[in-house]
């Protein structure tokens, strides 16, 4: 009996050991694979954590700074250059050029700003120009400068010429990782025109709401001895005297070697001239001259705020130093009755009364002109200081001498047009409104030659002068309109 095995028996020996190997050689492989894969799945994981909460720490940036930023509404904020308002372009590494698109002021502290309490999370926000190489990185120089002009931009981060601002937040996470978003921030400028309203006091002793010519050998003195002209003025001769400002608001011409004490020149502002109308100063005579039906002078005193219905004289009135008929009363010889006179007429006054028995207080409200001549010496009679109100011309010649001993200053005011010539004296201001010369009127023009002197020492009062100046204010607001990933 033969009790071998069979030979395909001995050779299949040891087959089971070899797959138990092979088994678990791959066994080990696959656990070996999915712990590898399983770990590349939980730093990819890991890695959408952070990346997630970056991205929200960039939303929170965003979110915050939009409101703030929204919320300016003025003409003088510029994002682009922060906080100072200033850059320098040509030097990237300028100081000045630290704190540019900074929003640092808004967000209340320097960022990064943390997001909650551990700190893991940061965000920082920054304003950007639309043009600026920072959101392009990947754009070459050229390709920066086409992107510009499509975007009517100067192809200049530092300057914004098309309303339209980039704001960034970017988001930090762990294992450094960082997300960037922005919005698109356009600028609506708006444009609301209004009146400013200034104020001005001036007091000067010569005041002519148009041009002026002086020649001769004027001497304008006192504390405020200066004269103005709404027009132009022209001062010939070098003799001339002026001791404060001489100034207009149109041309100023004059001679070489001439020069006022103070100020001098054109161009300068206007100041108001008042209304001249001697219906307004009425109430301050103590006597009315006018013609009766006759065409005979005659005179009223007042009765309270009236005037008398009887006439103190008619036809001769020389006891009171008036003579005249028609429209032009007149004062030739040497004494007239002191008082504020109310004429309705012109005036003409010669001769020289006052001259030696001392000056008389005498005023004049005329609804014509007033000419003066000869050596007459007056002074104010009423508490508001009035020389002379007339409606139309002034004219002034001979050796008139209206300058009080006793520094009482007068006012002369003239509706139409001043001439001054010979050499007179006053103590006080005159103004002239310069209003249009009625035809056959005395004057045409102001003009003032000779040697007359003017002394004012400011006690009239100042003139105020408002006047308006139209402004246009713009207001720049921020809205978002638009984002993008960069």
């Amino acid at each position: 009996m033969n009790n071998q095995p069979p030979a395909h028996q001995s050779s299949e020996r040891g087959i089971a050991l070899v797959v138990v190997l092979l088994m678990m050689a791959v066994l080990s492989g696959l656990a070996t694979g999915l712990a590898m894969n399983g770990n590349v799945e939980v730093q990819m994981a890991t890695n959408e954590v952070h990346h997630a909460g970056a991205r929200a720490a960039a939303e929170a940036g965003l979110n915050r700074a939009i409101v703030e930023v929204v919320a300016i509404n003025d003409n003088v904020t510029d994002l682009l250059a922060g906080a100072d308002g200033a850059f320098d372009e040509n030097d990237d590494a300028a100081a000045v050029n630290e704190d540019n698109g900074q929003l640092d002021g808004y967000l209340g502290a320097p960022g990064p700003h943390a997001l909650g309490s551990s700190g893991d999370y940061t965000f920082d926000v920054e304003i950007l120009d639309d043009d600026d190489p920072d959101l392009y990185p990947e754009l070459t120089s050229s390709e920066m400068t086409a992107l510009a002009a499509a975007a009517s931009e100067d192809d200049n981060a530092y300057t914004d010429t098309n309303n339209k601002l980039i704001l960034r937040a970017t988001g930090y996470g762990p294992k450094d990782t960082i997300v960037h978003l922005s919005r698109v921030i356009e600028i609506t400028v708006s444009t609301q025109e209004s009146q400013e309203e200034h104020t001005a006091l001036s007091n000067p002793a010569i005041l002519v709401d148009g041009d002026l010519t002086i020649s001769g050998n004027i001497s304008l003195l006192g504390d405020q001895g200066n004269v103005h002209a709404n027009g132009d003025m022209t001062l010939n001769g070098n003799a001339a005297d002026v001791e404060g400002d001489a100034t207009a608001s149109g041309t100023f011409t004059h001679n070489q070697n001439w020069e006022a004490g103070g100020e001098m020149g054109g161009g300068r502002p206007t100041i108001n001239v008042p209304n001249v109308s001697a219906a307004e100063y009425e109430g301050l005579a103590d006597y009315k001259i006018s013609a009766n039906s006759g065409g005979q002078i005659q005179i009223f005193a007042r009765t309270g705020s009236a005037w008398s219905t009887t006439a103190l004289c008619t036809s001769k009135c020389s006891a009171y130093g008036w003579t005249g008929s028609g429209s032009t009363f007149s004062v030739a010889g040497s004494a007239v009755t002191a008082g504020t006179y109310y004429v309705e007429g012109n005036v003409s006054i010669s001769g020289n009364p006052g001259k030696k028995g001392g000056a008389i207080a005498l005023s004049l409200i005329s609804t014509g002109s007033i000419k003066i001549s000869g050596t007459p010496k007056f002074t104010p009679e009423n508490e508001s200081k009035i020389q002379f109100v007339t409606d139309q011309d002034l004219v002034i010649s001979g050796n008139v001498d209206l300058d009080d001993p006793t520094s009482v200053e007068g006012q002369i005011l003239v509706r139409e047009q001043m001439v001054i010539s010979g050499n007179p004296e006053f103590q006080g201001r005159i103004i002239v409104k310069n209003q249009t010369s009625t035809s056959g009127s005395a004057a045409s023009s102001n003009t003032i030659s000779g040697n007359p002197t003017i002394t004012y020492n400011g006690t009239l009062g100042e003139i105020e002068t408002v006047w308006y100046e139209d402004t246009s204010t713009q207001t720049k607001t921020y809205n978002v309109t638009g984002w993008m990933e960069r």
